[in-house]
């Protein structure tokens, strides 16, 4: 009997290191691949000996729309609203530190993001003044650069954005149902080719058709947003409370875009949960107004998190509204 056992763990165990092995070389295999995706030079700028990848497109005089992604969000997301509002404006969205192209950095506080910013628009030549669009996290990324360049921004739209309060405001319950596994977990499930292959069957989110570019770019390129996503991540009480000393706009219009979630909140099954989610998200939403003395609540009534794929249209619309100088 025990030799019989000893030959079936001795089949599990090798089979699980075959099947550890092949998704490695998979893994590899597939990144050589997308690394030769890589953007053309001019599409980097140095910023403290590191290389930030942007893309801007159009070339109006008036001003610039610059996208701030969420968490390990790349640039890649904005590629649908870019497109359409740079007929009007000169546009730019970039990868954060450690996010797809964009080389890491050591340290991370809201004044590197704001530094990082500033040094992209600055030597990518956008003109000024700017109007700032944030997903997500990006309600707290962008709070330095806000309080350091007031002079230079017309307008600010929060597309269901981060609020500095929402961990505290959160039981103990709500915030473990949303972390995600550890580094070390993830790291290996990244490095043997799980995530890549789970992204295959199941998309990243159901907001849109697992075909959809958002769902194929994550797929794809997770390996390259992984440390980015990483430290964000690690970081964001950090963050967080170094955005809650930085809690006046002064009067820079400020649209707040607010998802309605009408079929709740992907990857949160608890009914209970998902109510104390709502109540906390509608409540810090409508204390963003607070910000500015120009604000206003817009509702994306049909939308989950990402409105800026479910229902872009009200962003469009949001900025148009914003005049330029």
């Amino acid at each position: 009997m025990k030799t019989i056992l000893f030959k079936t763990a001795k089949y599990v165990i090798s089979v699980f290191i075959l099947l550890i092995i092949t998704g490695f070389l998979y893994e590899q295999f597939s990144r050589a691949y997308y690394d030769k995706k890589q953007p053309s030079k001019d599409e980097f700028v140095f910023v403290k000996d590191r290389k930030i990848h942007f893309s801007k497109i159009g070339n109006s005089l008036k001003g610039t729309v610059v996208f701030e992604s969420g968490l390990g969000g790349d640039y890649m997301h904005w590629q649908e609203l870019q497109n359409k509002l740079s007929k009007d404006y000169t546009t730019i969205s970039y990868d954060k530190a450690g996010i797809l192209w964009s080389d890491p950095a050591e340290n991370i506080s809201l004044k590197r993001y704001s530094e990082d910013l500033d040094a992209v628009l600055t030597k990518t030549n956008c003109p000024k003044p700017y109007i700032l669009v944030g997903h997500s996290f990006a309600g707290i990324t962008l709070r330095s650069f806000i309080k350091d360049h007031s002079q230079d921004i017309d307008g600010i739209v929060f597309v269901d954005v981060s609020h500095p309060q929402q961990l505290k405001k959160s039981s103990e319950t709500l915030k473990k149902s949303v972390t995600p596994p550890s580094r070390i977990v993830l790291s290996f499930l990244n490095e043997v080719g799980v995530i890549r292959l789970l992204y295959t069957f199941v998309p990243f989110t159901n907001s849109v058709p697992k075909e959809h570019f958002f769902n194929e770019n994550v797929q794809h390129y997770f390996y390259k947003i992984f440390k980015g996503l990483i430290q964000e991540m690690e970081n964001d009480k950090k963050l967080m409370a170094e955005a809650e000393e930085i809690n006046n706009f002064g009067s820079i219009p400020l649209t707040i875009i607010t998802a309605k979630y009408p079929n709740g909140i992907e990857n949160i099954k608890d009914l209970s949960l998902t109510k104390e989610y709502l109540s906390i998200h509608n409540t810090l939403q409508k204390d963003l107004l607070h910000l500015s003395v120009n604000s206003k609540q817009i509702f994306a009534e049909k939308s989950g998190h990402y409105v800026t794929l479910q229902e872009p249209e009200l962003i469009i619309d949001a900025v148009k509204n914003i005049s330029i100088k």
